[in-house]
């Protein structure tokens, strides 16, 4: 299925989408059970938004291709570092590059979505607790990362506003570990990547990491990146495009 949170006449709704069209549910389908209201909305006719806006939290798994290590060794164990929901911005929506942001690089990601309590699962049963995907860019100020001004920790590289594109929906029922993965600016494609590469299965990251975090319905998990990432500069557009699951495009501004 395919789902879709969305804004008409000034009200914010959740959907399920078919054939152009959506339908409108009575409540977040992340969270529990649902209802169709009733009424239809053409998806020209309506604003697609960050489909999963306010997570407790965000994991993003680095350095999870070996095609993105350059001449770093391969981690032993998957290894998150947190997003803020603040970073989050729907489809359509600016990046705004801070003026003191120096090199920042868009990275193009199969984000999965917690639907159940997760505690200590199994790799074996992890993907039962998933209720879909979404594709995510995970916008990188590398100057803040490794550079003269580098923090000790990725708080402003990661999670500076703006830096945590994600949608434009929620699909399930795929295999994360079968789908084509590409990044483009201004329709050049910059990254190219199949889910298979990943050193972590997102069944094994999510088994890790509930071993000593509780995933609540509503986290996400970000898969990691491939390759040399591309830069974005004001003025640019991302997009963003993985099988199965949808394209997401962002507009590059200055802050």
């Amino acid at each position: 299925m395919k789902f879709a949170r969305f804004e008409n006449s000034g009200n914010i709704s959740y959907g399920i989408v078919e054939d152009g069209e959506i339908l409108e549910i009575d409540s977040n389908p992340i969270m529990g059970s649902y209802n169709k209201t009733g009424n239809s909305f053409s998806e020209s006719d309506v604003k697609i938004l960050c489909p999963n806006p306010n997570p407790s939290k965000s994991l993003c798994l680095a350095l999870n291709y070996g095609s993105h290590l350059a001449d770093r060794d391969a981690p032993t164990r998957p290894e998150p570092f947190y997003k803020t929901s603040t970073a989050l911005i729907g489809p359509g929506d600016a990046i705004k590059i801070h003026p003191e942001a120096g090199l920042v690089a868009c990275e193009s990601e199969l984000v999965a979505i917690i639907g159940k309590v997760t505690k200590n699962v199994s790799e074996n049963d992890a993907l039962d607790y998933v209720f879909g995907y979404t594709c995510g860019n995970d916008v990188s100020a590398r100057e803040w990362q490794g550079g003269d001004d580098a923090d000790n920790q990725w708080w402003r590289a990661k999670s500076a506003d703006t830096f945590g594109p994600l949608g434009p929906y929620i699909i399930t029922d795929i295999d994360p570990q079968n789908v084509g993965i590409k990044g483009f600016v201004n329709g050049v494609e910059g990254q190219s990547c199949h889910s298979s590469e990943m050193i972590f299965s997102t069944a094994k990251a999510i088994s890790f990491i509930s071993k000593y975090a509780t995933l609540l319905p509503g986290d996400m998990i970000w898969t990691g990146t491939s390759g040399k990432t591309p830069p974005i500069n004001p003025g640019d557009t991302v997009r963003i495009e993985i099988e199965n699951v949808g394209i997401l495009e962002n507009p590059v501004e200055a802050a």
